[in-house]
């Protein structure tokens, strides 16, 4: 057996979970992960296991990390190619380095950008880190596809969050065209990765909202961006695969929406200051799988015993009922202490024993 927690990896395990099952133990699942946090969490465990590497620094780095860390799954990512997006590079009290994009300089202001602007197509994306991942890909594992951004946050980006929102209401129909452009894209590149014969499940990250509400009002999410999601999630139904949907916020009131009308087979982000992911299984995990679910602060500022104790009663909580794998909230971010990776890990893996 490989890995720090004694672990044999089985892809079936996160594909029956998403598919609202009960796999042999419960899954863990991030759908983004620092590998440099990763590896170092990995800590003096001895990565002794003959590993199918190549010579790909980044890629390599993320399978041993998947591998020795116990995930069941590589998470290789294909972008859509839209470009002019700007960010803006803010250093943290710590020496972290954020990046925001600038809401400044956007590159679609109005119908003349619009019409202007250099709209990719599905061939200039690059499909080639799914067969490296394939072809070096460690026995059990296969791969969760993550798309990146989803239609409201390219949208965002595109045009400008508040210029975005403002858009809604004084030039509704550029929203539309804009959002179908970028929708187009999406499903056409969804098409080809949900054909790869390693890719058993299609993620992908689109944040409505904050803390209290969501980014637009239920019903321009309705309107302008719901349809096309559930576009895409359609595409990939149409292969027979399931479809992660990640997006932070509170969600509380388009979540029966998301499920019902876009068709998203699993839900991952979530924050316990707006709702833990124990009270969101009882609430929805009869009808979606969720992913997830340790707050970050908590796995940033917790103690060892007490973050154990935590992680050990969702766990066992959310796993029980089925339909859930455990990780983080949000995200492995590269603030996170790699030594709290390692025991929410541990304690999640171990805790089933």
């Amino acid at each position: 057996m490989p890995s720090c927690f004694n672990t044999t990896p089985d892809y079936r395990r996160l594909e029956i979970a998403i598919k609202r099952g009960k796999p042999d133990r419960t899954p863990v699942y991030e759908f983004f992960s620092d590998t440099s946090v990763q590896l170092r969490a990995i800590g003096d465990t001895p990565m002794t296991d003959t590993l199918p590497l190549g010579g790909n620094p980044d890629l390599d780095g993320h399978i041993q990390a998947q591998y020795y860390l116990g995930y069941d799954y590589l998470s290789p990512s294909v972008g859509f190619c839209f470009t002019g997006i700007q960010h803006v590079k803010l250093t943290d009290v710590e020496g972290f380095d954020h990046y925001f994009v600038d809401e400044v300089n956007k590159p679609i202001t109005g119908r003349e950008d619009f019409e202007a602007y250099p709209w990719p197509n599905p061939d200039m994306v690059d499909y080639g880190i799914l067969d490296y991942c394939a072809s070096h890909l460690p026995e059990g594992m296969k791969c969760v596809c993550n798309l990146g951004g989803g239609l409201l946050e390219w949208g965002m980006w595109l045009v400008g969050a508040e210029q975005f929102c403002l858009m809604v209401y004084d030039d509704p129909d550029l929203v539309r065209d804009v959002l179908t452009r970028i929708n187009d894209q999406q499903v056409a590149v969804a098409k080809q990765v949900v054909g790869h014969p390693e890719v058993f499940a299609v993620a992908m990250g689109d944040d409505m909202g904050f803390k209290t509400q969501t980014f637009l009002p239920p019903a321009a999410l309705r309107e302008f961006v719901f349809p096309g999601l559930k576009r895409l999630v359609d595409a990939v139904h149409d292969a027979g695969k399931p479809f992660i949907l990640h997006s932070c916020g509170n969600l509380e009131l388009v979540m029966d929406d998301l499920i019902d009308f876009v068709g998203i087979d699993a839900k991952h982000s979530f924050e316990d200051v707006i709702m833990p992911v124990v009270q969101v299984q009882e609430r929805w995990g009869d009808r979606v799988a969720l992913l997830g679910g340790i707050d970050v602060d908590k796995i940033c500022r917790m103690g060892e015993s007490e973050l154990r104790a935590y992680v050990r009663e969702v766990t066992l909580t959310c796993g029980a009922r089925g339909g859930f794998a455990v990780g983080s909230g949000n995200s492995i971010a590269n603030y996170i202490p790699p030594k709290s990776l390692r025991i929410m890990l541990d304690e999640a893996i171990n805790c089933q024993r």
